[in-house]
């Protein structure tokens, strides 16, 4: 079994979700602690006027003390603010309806907590892309995993707790891993390359790297499934 593992972002960029296209099995790190201003609570969308602008969710006060999956969401209505966003996108992708009708089906559905939201918009991405990627969060799995580890080992021991062939990590992340050490434990160290998915965002710059929002606004379901 190949094995992914990722904290749960605010809907990623595309990248991502290529990369659990490739793995057997994807876990949620919602374990770690919270943190403010990252890719758990906002990710970026294009903008007329500055190329790209922040949208994400708002975490209520003091959800820093707390893991993410633990982290409450605000009471503010940042969802009709991510909504609003969307709009630059209205007259120009060709799949604008449709992509915030997606939006709007994941926001809808219950979620108490950051790790909650993060994660019914990595199912309901997958399951748009046509991902059969198993989705699991740590929080709710009780493996026996050690209090604590470094972080090149978490992986390691989330691998051997659920039985993995392959770890297969973000390739920006390989400095942390000791393949030989894997490698001598039975686990198969791997690691997820990008390639290039520049497309036509009409009179828009093309901006790399975007969430999968903007990947979705523009590319057919046959482009995108020729680039998972």
């Amino acid at each position: 079994m190949k094995l992914g593992i990722m904290q749960p972002y605010f809907f990623p960029y595309f990248q991502q979700f290529r990369h659990i296209s490739q793995c057997d099995q994807w876990v949620l790190f919602d374990t770690v602690q919270y943190s403010r201003k990252t890719w758990v609570n906002r990710n970026r969308i294009l903008d007329r006027k500055i190329q790209w602008s922040y949208v994400g969710a708002s975490v209520a006060k003091g959800a820093t003390q707390y893991p993410i999956a633990d982290a409450v969401l605000g009471n503010d209505p940042w969802r009709e603010r991510l909504l609003h966003h969307l709009r630059v996108y209205q007259h120009e992708a060709p799949y604008f309806t449709k992509v915030t009708a997606l939006v709007e089906e994941v926001l809808k559905k219950p979620a108490r907590t950051i790790g909650d939201l993060n994660f019914n918009c990595l199912t309901a991405v997958c399951t748009f892309l046509g991902i059969k990627t198993s989705l699991t969060r740590l929080s709710e799995m009780h493996l026996d995993l050690p209090r604590q580890a470094d972080p090149g080992m978490w992986a390691f021991h989330i691998s051997r707790a659920m039985g993995a062939s392959e770890y297969s990590n973000a390739s920006g992340g390989r400095f942390l891993f000791n393949e030989a050490f894997y490698q001598s434990n039975g686990i198969t160290l791997s690691f997820y390359e990008p390639v290039n998915l520049q497309y036509l965002t009409g009179t828009f710059d093309f901006v790399p790297d975007l969430s999968v929002i903007d990947t979705l606004m523009w590319l057919s379901n046959t482009e995108l499934q020729l680039r998972l």
